[in-house]
């Protein structure tokens, strides 16, 4: 099986890479490098440097047969200072994995996605003094529940589930 791991530099990219390249599968990572290491690297596996928004041409003609989709900016706290980077990084990032994946599933072809969303966008805030639901905690959550919302939208669009 052909796969391919955005974020593959990261803690947990990097063990998901050994895992399945352990498992016989051909394993590529997509990684820009911004909390990834290249001392995570993997004997192995392909390693591509880039933004996830450029995948369409990193990528133009290749066909995979799963996407796991965990390379997105990841610091609730940064977040605040920064949502020029979370906004770029994990919103049009997702959105261009997305379209990359919708044309993966065109023409008979078979791609499966794996999106790793965030429990922190449910985050328990009932005791906090303004009641700021998870989602709104900061640029971070805020993104990762949109982007849930955009995996959920294309999946019933791409897969016809609606």
């Amino acid at each position: 099986m052909r796969i391919l791991i955005t974020g593959g530099a990261g803690f947990i990219g990097s063990h998901l890479c050994e895992r399945l390249q352990k498992d016989g599968h051909e394993v590529t990572s997509l990684d820009n490098y911004f909390t990834g290491s290249k001392d995570n690297h993997i004997p192995g596996v392909k390693y591509v440097e880039g933004h996830t928004k450029n995948i369409n041409g990193i990528f133009k003609d290749e066909h995979f047969d799963l996407i796991y989709h965990l390379g997105e900016y990841s610091r609730v706290r940064h977040a605040l200072p920064e949502p020029d980077k979370v906004y770029d990084l994990n919103v049009h990032g997702t959105h261009h994995i997305l379209e990359y994946w919708k044309k993966a599933n065109e023409n008979g072809k078979v791609c499966k996605l794996v999106y790793a969303g965030s429990s922190t966008k449910f985050a328990n805030t009932e005791n906090t003094k303004d009641n700021i639901q998870g989602h709104n905690l900061s640029p971070y959550t805020a993104a990762k529940f949109y982007n849930s919302m955009m995996v959920q939208n294309y999946a019933m669009k791409t897969l016809r589930l609606s």
